[in-house]
């Protein structure tokens, strides 16, 4: 049997997407400018952000959803989803339901480089957390509201999420 705080412990780092604190390995940085300006830089971080989390919420509902959520991922933030399903399915554990971005604000962006931060309200109420019987083990005390912060690097002509890490929690 699984315990309440393994279930929550998994269920977070998957509710929350690669929320490991840790900050990713420097990405190599394309050449010439990416952007014309920051605000075209944040316009297209945010458009990448909540595609990738319409692929978490799709590989939910079907495990093989294209486009799948690891395309939008890079370096650490990889590596902590691959590391998550994982342990997951060693544990018999499956995250249903939808998270859904409840706000974007800016924070940097260096069109030059590629490099944007994004400040994102998540929540996750409408997710839980399902041993392998089918029963609900989400915590009860769980914190659906997640505020992070969400780094993103241009590379290969594209944005991808690089590192995302809590702020806080309950509020945004």
């Amino acid at each position: 049997m699984i315990s309440r705080v393994t279930a929550a412990v998994f269920a977070l780092a998957v509710v929350l997407g690669m929320t490991t604190g840790c900050q990713p390995e420097p990405t190599p940085s394309p050449s010439g400018p990416v952007f014309a300006n920051e605000q075209e830089a944040f316009a297209a971080a945010e458009e990448t952000y909540r595609a990738y989390v319409d692929a978490l919420n799709d590989r939910r509902s079907d495990p093989r959803s294209d486009p799948d959520p690891q395309s939008f991922l890079i370096g650490q933030a990889l590596e902590v989803d691959i590391d998550t399903q994982q342990q997951l399915d060693q544990q018999g554990l499956t995250l249903v339901g939808t998270t859904s971005v409840t706000s974007i604000e800016p924070l940097a962006a260096q069109p030059n480089t590629g490099h944007v931060q994004l400040e994102v309200c998540l929540d996750s109420t409408d997710t839980r957390v399902l041993n392998d019987g089918g029963n609900d083990v989400t915590p009860a005390d769980r914190d659906p509201i997640s505020l992070i912060t969400v780094g993103l690097a241009g590379t290969a002509g594209r944005l991808l999420v690089e590192s995302s890490t809590t702020k806080r929690l309950g509020e945004c």
